[in-house]
């Protein structure tokens, strides 16, 4: 049984606690996460409000897990010059407006990649969600054993029935942001979300990352076995984790067709992880000039982060073994979506 080291509120220690799995747990770790539960409502109730930009410009980065948004996240945001959550912000989310922000840039290597990841590193805002007690399917990395019972995250129509969860991210965004209009973020998450961000912000710009499906079903397959490693409390089952897989590939392969391929070129850009590999910084200028977002960075911080991300690995997965039929059905779903995609095809919203 893994240490527990995300943030908790209490939400998601009543969602634990719902599970048979809570009472078996030793009462020592079930009372240090009574109390950081407790802490983390504490914290969010003694927060300040945070002041509140009358127009925002918001970037989106999509697609997949595993698909290249981490490295299109630290590059566009490099280049932009705009305010992003940070790590030390999404893994803190109930007090992080309590204290200061940290002056160490000690960083360490992500497990899946290898990318460097420190305090100030641009992090997704669905560790904030998670923290903070949204249904994230990232609940699972706390109880690998119910990832068969967060289907529903998945689903574009959940997000858009209930607005709680928007109200919640909205105030850490805002919280993120302070003043300034411009935010850039980053959630493969966030991809199901869509209809109900486009709701709220119906001008809001989008990237979305393209990688051959059978990479992207291997590389979740370890990615996600190594946060159940990291940070489960229960134990993960294979096949659930497949499944939950495949209906991941069918949800982005939906949402392409239906949604994406809608918005015009100057508010839907897509990018293959492949091309940003081989030339990240084209890539990035044509992305940011599609969607008529000019670079606002000096030119150090662009190549830095040019640097910085051109250190992680990228693993190749040349035989996956013999797939059930579910799971090579929705790779191939992906994969015709995405080819769409790459040819330009948009139909009329």
């Amino acid at each position: 049984m893994s240490r527990p080291t995300l943030a908790i509120s209490q939400p998601l220690r009543d969602w634990l606690r719902q599970d048979p799995a809570w009472g078996y747990m030793p009462w020592p770790l079930r009372a240090q996460l009574n109390w950081r539960a407790m802490l983390g409502s504490v914290n969010a109730s003694l927060s300040p409000q945070p002041p509140v930009a009358s127009d925002a410009e918001l970037l989106f980065i999509a697609g997949p897990w595993r698909s290249g948004t981490t490295v299109m996240h630290e590059l566009i945001t490099a280049a932009l010059g705009w305010l992003t959550p940070q790590t030390w912000q999404c893994m803190d989310p109930t007090a992080f407006r309590l204290r200061r922000a940290p002056t160490a840039v000690g960083a360490i290597a992500r497990p899946m990649d290898g990318l460097q990841l420190g305090a100030l590193s641009p992090q997704e805002d669905e560790f904030a969600l998670l923290g903070l007690g949204v249904d994230s399917a990232y609940r699972a990395f706390w109880m690998p054993h119910r990832l068969g019972t967060l289907h529903h995250t998945l689903d574009p129509t959940y997000w858009q029935g209930d607005g709680k969860w928007l109200d919640t991210w909205q105030r850490f965004i805002d919280a993120v942001r302070g003043p300034s209009a411009q935010l850039v973020l980053k959630s493969p998450n966030h991809s199901f979300r869509m209809p109900a961000l486009l709701g709220r912000y119906p001008n809001s710009k989008w990237v979305w990352m393209l990688r051959d499906g059978r990479s992207v079903f291997a590389s979740n397959r370890k990615m996600w076995g190594q946060m159940f490693a990291a940070h489960g409390l229960s134990a993960a089952d294979p096949d659930a984790l497949d499944r939950f897989l495949a209906l991941t590939l069918n949800r982005c392969a939906e949402l392409l067709e239906s949604v994406a391929l809608k918005l015009p070129p100057s508010q839907m850009a897509f990018c293959q992880q492949t091309d940003l590999r081989l030339d990240p910084e084209f890539q990035v200028h044509r992305v940011l000039g599609q969607l008529g977002l000019e670079v606002g960075s000096d030119k150090h911080t662009f190549a830095d982060a040019l640097r910085a991300t051109a250190q992680g690995r990228l693993d190749s997965y040349p035989d996956l073994g013999d797939l059930p039929s579910f799971c090579i059905e929705a790779i191939d779903r992906f994969d015709a979506a995405q080819q769409l995609a790459l040819s330009g095809a948009r139909t009329s919203g």
